[in-house]
């Protein structure tokens, strides 16, 4: 499995953190505000950790060991600082490994009703989401290549394909990957159907990892990831009593079901991205602008976008001391996308060194200038080579072409835009300790710092003397997926979304929500409202 380049190699190691076996300038400031004289000082006050895997309780994990060329041996990479679910249940979660895959919630009535799907309109239980295929890739160092185990779709030579108005692809598939619902009323992932873990899907894992949902109709439903473990748990029925939800990753997200009866945080058919409805201790999860800035008056993180903000100071997201932005996704973020009714989108989410992206095309505009033209070239085109409405190449190239529409560079992105891409930063070494400067040295804070000061000093691996303290941020790979992009696709401020939300509470609800935005386009001195408008 030596495959990857060595120039790969090279670049990723130069790229993880502070000169090996010294300490960071953040990491070193977090010992001597806490008052530590070392890392294993702040092992000893987190009080919990490191904890002791139980072997027979490991049958239900992935299999460690890689079956795409290129792709990383996660066997060292175990998690065993952080979440308390990991010092319970017979060691089952203890040695979590960065092993990741999709799950979709629906509405669909197969059993009772879950909290998301309550009270909603028909149209919604009976009409979205109409999937066409769902597709796992894992980065080799050069390219994503298709996981057939964990991808549901018509497998062809070439391609995944699939489409919902012909019953093929997704709608063929998706018995093979029923899975335990729940608070959405049905769900599918691919899991473990045969109780052996190392036998079931390997999920993605570093140096990076790929979810592709194509949909003809994507206006609510839920399209989030997991640990393959807990999948693979839950899939089973829990058979340790615990499913490890040590992790998760919710890009696209109805929201119905968060707080059930109370309005919404935006309209039904608003979509967030959520990156912190659980903590793992083992990837360290950024919240807001100005905490993972250590709450200072300057910008130090993420370092990616060091050089934009130093370019352009007054731009949004480079005055965390100013501004209200969560980083970190869910009700008071702006990280949301409006879908529209019977409106084809895809989605595609990448997990890699620098975060989490999630990108959304609609076929039917992407890149022509109106809707007619569109239709002319078959609406089926999306900004990533090889991925299509209806069909995605087995082996893809390692981002998208730039997004380029100014309505897709920042959060809370209309149902009418073409493409788009919402970012999520990861916590760095340095940024790690940053981050949990300004935080009670607990199972979550403590463990990242922790983490960080670990991988600075060496003594992360097996022969380390803080082996299974991670962030397994550094053990993925930077893709370049940023294209230049300004930090507004990380967040925008809260006084920034002026749109009045008329779809967020019950009796409101309905299949034709979309937002009139001409508050927020006058305010941008738009010449043409109406223009704005879903074309």
């Amino acid at each position: 499995y030596l495959t990857i380049s060595f120039a790969f190699l090279a670049e990723h190691l130069s790229t993880t953190g502070a000169t090996k076996g010294a300490l960071g300038s953040e990491c070193q400031n977090y010992l001597s505000v806490k008052g530590f004289a070392n890392p294993e000082q702040v092992a000893t006050a987190i009080g919990l950790g490191p904890c002791s895997p139980n072997a027979s309780s490991q049958q239900y994990a992935p299999d460690p060991v890689p079956s795409v060329p290129g792709a990383y041996d996660t066997t060292n990479m175990t998690c065993r600082y952080g979440n308390p679910a990991m010092f319970s249940y017979c060691g089952t979660c203890c040695g979590l490994r960065p092993h990741f895959n999709w799950v979709v919630g629906t509405c669909e009535e197969t059993q009772g009703t879950g909290q998301f799907c309550t009270d909603l309109p028909r149209c919604i239980i009976e009409g979205s989401p109409k999937i066409n295929y769902v597709a796992a890739y894992q980065f080799d160092g050069t390219e994503f290549v298709l996981l057939d185990e964990s991808s549901a779709g018509e497998l062809k030579p070439n391609f995944i394909e699939g489409d919902f108005s012909k019953s093929k692809g997704f709608s063929a598939a998706k018995a093979n990957f029923r899975w335990r619902g729940g608070d959405w009323t049905t769900k599918y992932a691919p899991w473990a159907r045969g109780g052996s873990g190392s036998e079931g899907p390997r999920g993605v894992t570093p140096p990076a990892g790929l979810f592709i949902l194509s949909a003809e109709n994507f206006y609510y439903g839920a399209f989030y990831m997991l640990s393959q473990l807990s999948i693979n748990l839950d899939g089973m029925g829990q058979p340790t009593g615990t499913n490890c939800w040590t992790w998760e990753l919710d890009p696209v997200e109805g929201t119905a079901g968060w707080d059930p009866g109370a309005p919404l945080p935006g309209n039904l058919n608003m979509l967030y991205r959520t990156g912190n409805a659980q903590a793992s201790g083992c990837m360290p999860v950024s919240y807001s602008s100005r905490q993972s800035n250590g709450m200072k008056d300057s910008f130090r993180f993420p370092e990616e976008f060091r050089a934009f903000c130093a370019a352009n100071p007054q731009e949004t997201g480079c005055q965390p001391w100013r501004e209200n932005i969560g980083w970190g996704g869910g009700g008071e973020s702006s990280h949301r996308f409006e879908n529209l009714w019977d409106e084809p989108y895809v989605f595609a989410v990448v997990i890699d060194s620098q975060g989490y992206w999630t990108y959304r095309w609609r076929p039917q505009a992407y890149g022509q200038s109106n809707h007619s033209a569109a239709e002319k070239q078959g609406g089926t085109q999306t900004g990533w080579p090889g991925v299509e409405r209806f069909r995605a190449a087995r082996t893809l190239p390692a981002r998208p072409n730039p997004v380029q529409d100014p309505a897709g560079l920042r959060t809370d992105v209309p149902g009418h835009v073409a493409e788009a891409v919402i970012f999520q930063p990861g916590l760095s070494e340095e940024a790690s300790c940053l981050r949990a400067s300004i935080e009670k040295v607990n199972w979550q804070f403590g463990s990242d710092a922790l983490a960080a000061m670990a991988k600075q000093l060496g003594e992360d691996g097996p022969e380390g003397r803080l082996f299974g303290a991670q962030n397994w941020w550094t053990s993925f790979a930077d893709t370049k997926q940023n294209a230049n992009y300004p930090l507004s696709i990380a967040g925008i401020d809260g006084d920034d979304m002026l749109e009045a939300l008329t779809c967020r509470i019950e009796d409101s609800f309905s299949c034709r929500c979309q937002v009139n935005r001409r508050a927020e386009m006058l305010r941008k001195g738009a010449k043409a409202v109406d223009e704005a408008v879903f074309v």
